[in-house]
């Protein structure tokens, strides 16, 4: 663990320019709040073989935070109607298995979920998977009551590590993006991130945290996680 990125969790509320920080928190989804990431590669594994190739999880590991549109037509070679037929094939595998296993909630996740909501700070989910993929998810896991705004790749024209989904979070929420704070698990979406100019913490449920150093801070656990602490990225 890298002990200079380290939360300590007795800093006081961070207040600048009169506004108590985070203005808003935005969290990404598969990894990050869910431990899907499994099912995950399964579906797009499954997906992958029905087209005659082989997805191992070293060759899926890069593609985490990716749009699932651009995974089709990188990994695949496919565009137009063959890409939708695509990406709803691999959304009924990811369905079946889920069905199947259930939706696991990282520990400690809805905890902080509960304190951002207790501070009345709007809270936004921007995940690069499609909007059904989401509903499902939020459906399975309970997740969807914390939030008031969600993005999907679907909104957006350009995946993670761009930041385009991060920027209309905070459009939608009405927020300038430099009082948001972006909870991740993926190089892809801390890139994202602080492209969009946003403070970000890091989650290693999926990347250890050497892979994970352009965050302002990595965490291994929720429980290592307040909202207190988090201020101290705005210091």
């Amino acid at each position: 663990m890298n002990e200079g990125k380290k939360i300590v969790p007795s800093v006081s509320d961070n207040v600048k320019d009169g506004i108590s920080l985070p203005a808003a928190v935005i969290f990404d989804m598969d990894g990050t709040l869910v431990a899907s990431t499994e099912a995950d590669f399964l579906a797009w594994q499954k997906l992958f073989l029905e087209y005659g190739k082989h997805l191992s999880y070293e060759s899926y590991f890069p593609l985490l935070g990716k749009k699932s549109l651009d995974v089709v037509k990188e990994g695949l070679g496919l565009h137009g109607d063959h890409a939708l037929q695509a990406m709803h094939k691999k959304m009924e595998f990811f369905e079946d298995i889920v069905k199947e296993e259930g939706i696991t909630t990282l520990p400690n996740a809805e905890i902080f979920l509960r304190e951002i909501q207790a501070a009345n700070i709007p809270i936004a989910l921007a995940t690069s998977s499609r909007k059904m993929k989401m509903q499902l998810v939020m459906e399975e896991s309970g997740l969807g009551k914390y939030f008031s705004v969600f993005v999907t790749g679907e909104e957006v024209a350009h995946g993670k590590p761009d930041p385009e989904i991060f920027l209309l979070a905070a459009e939608r929420l009405n927020v300038d993006p430099k009082y948001c704070l972006v909870i991740e698990d993926a190089i892809n979406g801390v890139a994202s991130a602080k492209a969009a100019g946003m403070k970000c913490i890091a989650i290693t449920s999926t990347h250890a945290d050497d892979a994970l150093v352009a965050a302002d801070m990595v965490v291994d656990h929720y429980s290592e996680l307040s909202l207190k602490s988090a201020r101290t990225c705005f210091e």
